[in-house]
């Protein structure tokens, strides 16, 4: 009877330690090695993914810049001071004619050198209607050529087409002799010094259109994000 159960306790015995290395293989030792891998994977893939993010940002930036500045705004510059100065000198002569008496009246009475007040202030109110007028027009073209070209040097360039052009057409009316804005009865015949003073006054109202509409571009660039970028970056 003791050697039957002293065989039973070494099967038991046995038994007990073949169980452990049966159940040591079937463990999460052996399930490690996948889990392991996949952090590395992903860990490896990141870094590029935000590297590449990177270029992209300086690209818009430059976008944006592009799509702020007009690439044709010259052309318009050109047509719209040309227009201007037409429009201008039209209006200037169709004012002159309408007010044809107060000008015959005072080229009269100049020729005989007894200018009244009355004809004196009608002769004023007319040139500062036609002033005005001129004003008005170059601020106008300044704001349209904000809005389209948006650069303020075009701004100056077409106020100062628009003063040349209108210094141009109504300086050949005024060699006709019948013209009611000719005060002087008899024509002045065409000198050296009278040219010289012509070529001055188309600087002067060149110079004077080109300032009127450059500050009709400011108004109207003001808040533009291209000249907000250039404040901030010059403060």
């Amino acid at each position: 009877m003791q050697d039957t159960n002293a065989q039973s306790e070494l099967r038991s015995f046995h038994s007990g330690e073949e169980l452990p290395p049966t159940s040591e293989p079937t463990g999460p030792s052996g399930l490690e090695p996948p889990e392991q891998v996949q952090p590395t994977e992903t860990r490896k893939v990141e870094p590029p993914l935000a590297r590449t993010q990177y270029p992209q940002q300086p690209n818009g930036l430059q976008t944006q810049q592009r799509t702020f500045l007009p690439q044709r705004g010259l052309y318009y510059t050109t047509i719209a001071g040309v227009i201007a100065g037409v429009f201008t000198a039209l209006l200037t002569i169709v004012i002159t004619l309408v007010f044809a008496g107060t000008f015959h009246a005072a080229s009269q009475q100049i020729a005989v050198d007894k200018l009244t007040v009355k004809t004196a202030l009608a002769l004023a109110v007319v040139e500062l209607l036609n002033f005005s007028l001129s004003l008005l027009i170059g601020f106008v073209v300044g704001l349209i050529v904000g809005r389209i070209a948006v650069r303020r040097r075009f701004g100056f360039l077409a106020g100062a087409l628009a003063g040349a052009v209108f210094y141009l057409i109504t300086f050949l009316v005024s060699l006709i002799s019948t013209y009611p804005g000719n005060l002087a009865v008899k024509a002045t015949t065409v000198t050296t010094g009278s040219m010289v003073i012509s070529f001055l006054l188309l600087c002067l109202w060149s110079i004077g259109g080109g300032l009127v509409s450059l500050f009709g571009t400011w108004v109207a660039t003001v808040r533009h994000p291209h000249y907000l970028k250039l404040g901030e970056q010059q403060g």
